[in-house]
């Protein structure tokens, strides 16, 4: 498909206007409200000032995601994320009529994603994107079914929900335990330095983590984002099949490189400050291990397919960082307060993307 074929088949279908609108909206907000928590601990501990971090985070979250066009359709098929959220829905597409409902219900997928967001961000929570894309193309598929006299959960990717509970508790389990073994491990390789070498190594690392956790959230959820322009596209195609030629369009990858880039340099200085200062308070090199072993679970499970929150990743990692200090150092109310709110966002956003097809479809 060219450039000049995609936009004729917006040109045919006015909901896949409203749908692209849509994405590039969510992928602004996402670097808005999610890249800070990449930058969240590299501010806390002093090492950069908000407005370079920020800065830091809007650069690696765009190299993240041309990253992924650099490497086209073999990236895409080797992680196959962008196939995982492209199919959460499979729409019936039987009609021109159909094809209308379901990018409607792609647009309202979306829609609930910046509902949930600015809710997130007027209460200081860490958001999470991921989940609610997840839970507003779900609701969306679901709301479509309903709408169409048939069973509620017929339309719903079971496969990549699959993908999605597994990503979910992996990170969770994964970003505690990386967290605390590599924070072990550095106190270990450190244990004889210097304390003005240590201070000088960490301050530097920190500067380089910061960027590589940036870069792995613009990979990770840059995935993410291209995968619905791929669903966009099959539904004007009127397949679901996603077939290889869209998984290496390389002018799906501009928009959200930019959206993604632009909303990080908007910052979003209370999530930084909720994620790296409230759990605990990590010192530097505490704050560098989380910060690498964040890297290392993103980039895991976007190879293999996962997706996962960045937010998730980052506040376990510093939770299981913290814990080396001792259990009774972690503020774990505020720890569960957080994990609480990115699972309240699954069936909360399943509503919301519900609500809004049948809405979107009543009209």
């Amino acid at each position: 498909m060219s450039i000049s074929g995609f936009f004729q088949l917006l040109g045919q279908y006015p909901w896949a206007i409203v749908a692209l609108i849509g994405a590039l909206g969510v992928g602004f907000i996402n670097g808005w409200t999610d890249g800070p928590n990449s930058i969240a601990t590299c501010v806390t501990t002093r090492v950069l000032r908000p407005k370079p971090a920020i800065a830091i985070c809007a650069i690696g979250n765009i190299l993240g995601v041309v990253f992924i066009g650099a490497l086209g359709a073999w990236i895409a098929a080797a992680s196959s994320l962008p196939k995982t959220i492209a199919a959460l829905a499979q729409f019936d597409l039987a009609s021109p009529e159909y094809i209308q409902d379901a990018l409607a219900a792609v647009a309202a997928g979306l829609f609930t994603v910046i509902v949930w967001s600015s809710l997130s961000l007027k209460f200081a929570l860490p958001a999470s994107e991921s989940n609610e894309l997840i839970a507003g193309i779900t609701g969306s598929a679901i709301g479509v079914a309903v709408m169409h006299g048939q069973m509620p959960f017929d339309l719903v990717g079971w496969e990549s929900w699959g993908k999605v509970l597994i990503g979910f508790f992996g990170s969770i389990i994964f970003g505690f335990l990386m967290g605390f073994g590599l924070t072990k491990l550095i106190e270990i390789i450190f244990a004889k330095a210097t304390r003005g070498k240590a201070i000088r190594f960490f301050k530097k690392g920190q500067i380089v983590s910061a960027g590589l956790l940036s870069f792995a959230h613009g990979f990770q959820d840059g995935s993410k984002f291209i995968g619905i322009y791929i669903l966009i596209a099959a539904i004007c195609q009127g397949n679901m099949n996603v077939d290889q030629s869209l998984l290496g369009l390389w002018f799906f990858y501009v928009p959200v490189a930019l959206t993604m880039g632009i909303g990080s340099l908007m910052g979003g200085y209370s999530i930084i400050k909720t994620l790296g200062k409230s759990v605990n308070g990590l010192e530097r090199h505490a704050a560098f291990a989380t910060d690498i072993a964040s890297v290392i679970g993103i980039a895991l499970a976007t190879f293999l397919g996962l997706p996962v929150s960045t937010g998730t990743v980052k506040a376990l990692s510093i939770i299981g960082g913290g814990a080396t200090k001792g259990l009774r150092k972690v503020r774990w109310g505020v720890a569960g307060k957080m994990i609480g709110t990115w699972s309240l966002v699954f069936p909360i956003g399943i509503v919301i993307g519900f609500a809004l097809t049948c809405l979107f479809l009543a009209f």
